[in-house]
């Protein structure tokens, strides 16, 4: 135990003090949060905006038109303009100047039947391929407006017709917590998919690094030394251990970033996290939107952060400990760099079947799948942590934690056999039929 012991702390050590571990404890969450700006930005800015005219040569649409118009996409990404220019003289002019007016035309025939639509058929033509939400919404504002001209024809009432289209807004609601409503829902979500894509990313990032860190000593030879003075088994538990101890370090300093903030935060805006916001007419009368930033920030403090905050760091813990073993056992069993690729690809599929998972399961949090998932000790660490703001059941939670431990000691049994023969083993291409022979020999 106190070779052990002596490993984990040279482990430890040796990476935080290096310049490399207080950069990345300062710039990943940084980076973390560039990379949602980003994806967001992408998202809502990236698409290009689509010109569509409009040519209704049937004028059965000419009226609605006018009343109502074709309503433009939301983000701006699609824009309506009925035309009164035929259809041919719409076409040349797209197709003579790439700096047309237009990008695209929907065509209404002549012989159009509202009551058969798809006899002679509306025409979509375009340059600039449409992606698929631009083809639903441009299909959603066709069938809405067909709505409207097919009640027209029926004469219904005008009134009565806005009253037919009127939206129903829903009231989502837990019977089981009233507190838990479609916001919280939505929030939980998010934060749920965070701290699961966090936890992903870290099981590749320190898994990475003890197979570097053991095929580097297997290459310079330096576990020939360490082997003649500490068992094999005792190297690999230090090594888990200690580069662990590294990631728990990391996600404890990443807490206090995030509990510091929060304080900042309070101070300046009068809020935090944890704490109800003020009520509106307490906020300036300038501030927009302040009945939903009110609304959503009682929903952020209603998330169980006492429960995140102790089960989280166990969970990355034993996710890390259950495929730090087995990078562990890669990087011990590779006598070439070729032999990566092969020898990663058991280890990487269940993490990434992992994440997709993950992202069905905020979707639908009590479906069996997400149950399922977070028993299984490959895909627990991924999936609980996507579901830890949305699970209630304190008996699953601990199953998927007994079932994580057990997971772990299977691991680090099938890592030892594999480590203790690989290790030694120089300048031969390694099959996975040899490996297998390994985990079943005798000691």
């Amino acid at each position: 135990m106190l070779k052990i012991w002596i490993i984990i702390q040279r482990e430890y050590i040796t990476r935080v003090k290096k310049p490399a571990f207080f950069i990345t404890t300062l710039l990943a969450p940084l980076g973390f949060l560039v990379l949602m700006g980003a994806s967001v930005f992408i998202s809502t800015y990236n698409q290009s905006s689509t010109k569509v005219a409009i040519v209704d040569e049937s004028q059965q649409f000419k009226a609605l038109f006018e009343e109502y118009g074709l309503a433009d996409a939301d983000d701006g990404s699609v824009r309506f303009q009925v035309v009164t220019e035929k259809y041919d003289d719409v076409l040349k002019a797209m197709n003579a100047k790439e700096d047309a007016p237009f990008q695209a035309v929907l065509h209404i025939p002549e012989n159009f039947d509202v009551n058969n639509p798809n006899h002679a058929a509306i025409a979509y033509r375009y340059n600039e391929r449409p992606g698929m939400a631009k083809q639903q919404l441009i299909t959603q504002r066709m069938n809405d407006a067909m709505v409207k001209l097919r009640m027209k024809s029926s004469n219904v009432d005008q009134a009565l017709m806005d009253e037919l289209q009127t939206k129903v807004k829903l009231n989502f609601e837990s019977l089981k917590d009233h507190n838990e409503n479609a916001t919280y829902t939505t929030v939980a979500s998010i934060f749920g998919m965070i701290m699961s894509m966090a936890i992903y990313i870290s099981l590749f990032f320190y898994g990475t690094m003890i197979m570097k860190s053991v095929q580097e000593e297997k290459t310079n030879r330096i576990v020939e030394v360490l082997a003649s003075s500490v068992k094999p088994f005792q190297l690999l538990m230090g090594k888990i251990l200690g580069v662990g101890a590294v990631g728990i370090t990391q996600i404890i300093l990443w807490m206090g970033l995030m509990f510091v903030v929060n304080i900042v935060v309070g101070i300046l805006f009068g809020f935090s996290i944890g704490s109800q916001m003020p009520a509106p007419s307490a906020m300036p009368a300038e501030a927009m939107d302040a009945d939903d930033m009110n609304r959503l920030m009682s929903t952020i403090s209603a998330l169980p952060f006492k429960r995140i905050m102790i089960l989280y760091p166990i969970y990355f813990l034993g996710g890390f400990l259950l495929y730090g073993s087995l990078f562990a056992a890669v990087g011990a069993a590779m006598g070439e760099d070729s032999d990566q690729q092969s020898l990663m690809l058991p280890i990487s599929l269940p993490i990434i079947i992992s994440v997709i998972i993950a992202m069905n399961v905020v979707n639908d949090p009590d479906s069996s799948l997400g149950f399922w998932a977070s028993l299984i000790p490959f895909t627990s660490p991924v999936v609980m942590s996507a579901m830890l703001p949305l699970v209630n059941n304190g008996w699953q939670i601990a199953a998927s934690l007994v079932l994580l431990v057990a997971g772990f000691l299977f691991t680090t049994f099938i890592a030892a056999r594999i480590y203790r023969v690989g290790i030694l083993m120089y300048g031969k291409k390694v099959k996975i039929s040899e490996i297998m022979r390994w985990i079943f020999s005798k000691a």
